[in-house]
């Protein structure tokens, strides 16, 4: 997989010492703003990355393959672009801002053979995978706790009067796209898509900055709680008339978890192991693309719109609304 990166936030200088070094990505070229020129080869350099540019056409001439690392409202723009331009398209969660544009760039990638991934960590890791496993285990299950609340760095600003993008409804942001976004695509690559949903917010300047999200599956119910205005520890059940799973980590790290029967046994489980938690998404990425694997890519991208539906229908119902829906 010969890769181009678009962006250099906070993201890609979290994956990129991985990335250089992986043995099943070749990671060809960065693009950037002029903004963040100096910042981008200053990273370009520091991890031999070969080209930097700052024209999207010139990455786009360079790879097969472009992971789009930029701000929500920016997805479907350069994700068209890329598979337009024959090239498969890795795009940062969320998908895009809206089920619509979601839709859109999936009929696009299907249309001409390509592959559109979102990067969302939780789905690929092992901890998942093993969760999957254990759930016949808890017997039918009655009750999803999800919950993923940190502090933002940015809020204090926000209230301040300046706002970034990640709290400019303009731009796509807030809690549930932020981080929401992992619990519902948690619960979603579980049970699939829910039959209801209703999100209460907490609403400031348009964007709602903290929420709960229910999910109805008729015969259970799920809840996401996801803040950017408030902290608390993370913690996911999966509760069933037969015992409960738990993990005590957020759902983008989907840490070690324990199966508790209702008998008193406990079961412990870590299996991510001590790796960066890109690594097994891109490997996945790098497999289907390098194996002509469309089924799993299919599979995935689904999920992601089914994932893109829930969020859409939830902003929606707590009257949050981007530029998508006008």
């Amino acid at each position: 997989m010969k890769l181009g990166i678009v962006g250099s936030g906070k993201i890609v200088q979290e994956f990129l010492p991985w990335l250089v070094q992986a043995p099943t990505v070749e990671v060809a070229a960065l693009c950037s703003t002029e903004r963040s020129a100096e910042k981008a080869a200053a990273l370009c350099r520091q991890y031999g990355v070969p080209l930097h540019v700052t024209d999207y056409g010139r990455l786009l001439e360079a790879v097969d393959t472009v992971y789009i690392a930029l701000p929500n409202l920016l997805h479907t723009a350069y994700a068209k672009a890329a598979l337009e331009a024959g090239r498969n398209a890795i795009v940062e969660k969320p998908l895009a801002p809206c089920a619509a544009e979601a839709a859109r760039l999936a009929a696009l990638a299907r249309s001409k053979g390509l592959y559109l991934f979102e990067a969302v960590t939780t789905q690929y890791l092992p901890n998942y995978r093993k969760l999957q496993g254990l759930l016949p285990r808890v017997g039918p299950v009655k009750v999803v706790q999800c919950s993923f609340c940190q502090y933002s760095s940015r809020y204090d600003a926000f209230l301040a009067g300046q706002t970034a993008p990640v709290f400019d409804p303009n731009q796509a942001g807030g809690a549930l796209m932020d981080l929401g976004v992992y619990n519902v695509s948690y619960i979603v690559g579980l049970f699939g898509e829910p039959q209801q949903v209703h999100y209460a917010a907490n609403v400031e300047k348009g964007v709602d900055t903290s929420g709960i999200l229910t999910m109805d599956y008729s015969s259970f119910k799920a809840v996401s709680i996801a803040a950017k205005d408030c902290a608390a520890p993370a913690r996911y059940l999966i509760q069933g008339t037969k015992g409960y799973l738990l993990q005590k980590s957020t759902a983008n790290l989907c840490g070690p978890l324990t199966l508790h029967l209702n008998d008193g046994t406990e079961e412990h489980y870590s299996l991510n192991g001590k790796r960066i938690r890109c690594a097994a998404e891109f490997e996945a990425f790098a497999r289907a693309i390098d194996a002509g694997d469309q089924e799993l890519c299919s599979h995935m991208l689904d999920t992601s719109l089914a994932v893109s539906r829930v969020l859409t229908a939830a902003r929606r119902s707590a009257g949050v609304r981007f530029p998508c829906d006008k």
